[in-house]
């Protein structure tokens, strides 16, 4: 027995390259199965990773409820009373079980901005001191808004990572001053950039200022409002149960109907998440169902040649176990054969692959264009390589047993 694994390999690598081009041309379909398994994994990967930061960027959990009106039973303008949040429904929001966090998002328009004798308008919004964490906004340089920001009215402005640039250009920015309208403010913190969004409900995030929202219905909006309400609910899961508790609460408050989407309407980041989980459960469907029937192709490929060549070699058989050859050693030799087809030809199927995902993300690094990036996980190319054995195994499993029943004297008559 050792002298046959001994022997194994060399005897192996002899068969195969002597039915070359034969097994080359079968195992061409494990080839494509294995390449395009590799290849649609690695996008599916790369889609996963740029879709979550897509999310990140927006906010990992972020729910916005809208102000609206509720009717009064007239009609027209007169018929109606309108719901319009302030400090005190942030506090209530904040205050419920499945929201984390809840913060003020006060829309102030498009303002002048001037800086180092630049003059730029800015989409500018009101903000608390949790409101950068609900919005997903990260800190490049300097801080965030303060209690103190808040209690005191502060002159201060947050800016997103272009604003900053487009007013100041490479210079630093925090610490200098800067004005809104006709009102001196000062820079105490730039956002790190965050690039395209999935979903952006006004203009991108880089791209805006934020100055605390007491200041800005102090010099800006000229009333007590906070706009609209933005929390993070303590899971996503238990983001639909935080609007209708939000809601209720609200509307307690207020004296409208919990369920009167008029009064206050809202946006869940969640409702996005389900349709593209949806879309990528699809994809990841597909390129399951297309790589089986794939290799499953490719491998009856190779066990249809396997079955082929025991036919051809039935003398040689019937010789080796005229001299002594087991019968477990025809089989190990048939179904080492079969292995190594669908091993060689499905490590060139990585290679090619792991080599088209390598290049697509190059690609993507320097397209002018936003391009998908695939990533190559090494967990999921041991996996691949997994699956290419049992697929060598199932191929070869037959032919090998066939060839180990074949009886010497019959073989040698034929």
């Amino acid at each position: 027995m050792t002298m046959l694994w001994f022997e194994l390999i060399p005897q192996t690598l002899r068969s195969v390259r002597a039915h070359a081009m034969r097994f080359g041309l079968t195992s061409l379909g494990v080839f494509w199965g294995v390449m395009m398994l590799t290849f649609l994994t690695a996008n599916q990967i790369g889609y996963d990773q740029h879709f979550g930061d897509m999310v990140h960027k927006i906010g990992q959990r972020i729910v916005y409820l809208f102000s609206g009106a509720v009717s009064k039973g007239g009609a027209g303008e007169r018929g109606t009373r309108l719901i319009e949040f302030e400090e005190e429904d942030v506090a209530r929001a904040a205050s419920l079980d499945s929201v984390e966090l809840a913060a003020a998002n006060l829309w102030l328009g498009s303002r002048l901005f001037r800086a180092s004798g630049r003059s730029k308008l800015l989409w500018t919004y009101g903000a608390d001191e949790n409101t950068l964490t609900v919005r997903g906004y990260e800190i490049a340089e300097g801080r965030g808004f303060t209690t103190a920001d808040l209690r005191d009215r502060r002159e201060v402005v947050f800016l997103g990572e272009t604003a900053a640039k487009r007013l100041f250009g490479d210079e630093r920015a925090v610490g200098r001053y800067l004005t809104i309208d006709s009102t001196r403010y000062r820079v105490i913190g730039i956002s790190r950039h965050k690039g395209e969004q999935m979903v952006a409900l006004g203009p991108r995030d880089d791209e805006i200022a934020l100055i605390p929202v007491t200041t800005g219905q102090r010099w800006l909006s000229g009333n007590d409002n906070v706009g609209n309400i933005i929390m993070m609910p303590v899971t996503r899961e238990a983001s639909y149960a935080a609007i209708e508790h939000a809601r209720a609460l609200l509307a307690l408050q207020r004296g409208f109907a919990w369920d009167d989407d008029s009064a206050v309407g809202s946006f869940n980041v969640q409702d996005v998440l389900d349709i593209l989980e949806g879309i990528l459960f699809g994809l990841k469907l597909f390129l399951i169902v297309a790589s089986c029937i794939t290799l499953f192709v490719g491998s009856a490929g190779v066990m249809n040649i396997m079955l082929v060549v025991v036919s051809e070699r039935t003398r040689e058989i019937g010789l080796r176990k005229a001299i002594g050859a087991s019968n477990t050693a025809i089989f190990v030799q048939f179904l080492a054969e079969s292995l190594c087809v669908t091993l060689i030809s499905g490590l060139i199927g990585v290679a090619v692959g792991c080599a088209m995902s390598f290049g697509l993300a190059r690609y993507a690094s320097v397209s002018p264009v936003p391009v998908v990036a695939p990533i190559v996980v090494p967990e999921v190319l041991i996996v691949i390589f997994l699956v290419v054995v049992v697929v060598g195994v199932a191929a070869g499993l037959l032919p090998a047993m066939r060839a180990a029943r074949i009886e010497p004297a019959i073989s040698l008559r034929a």
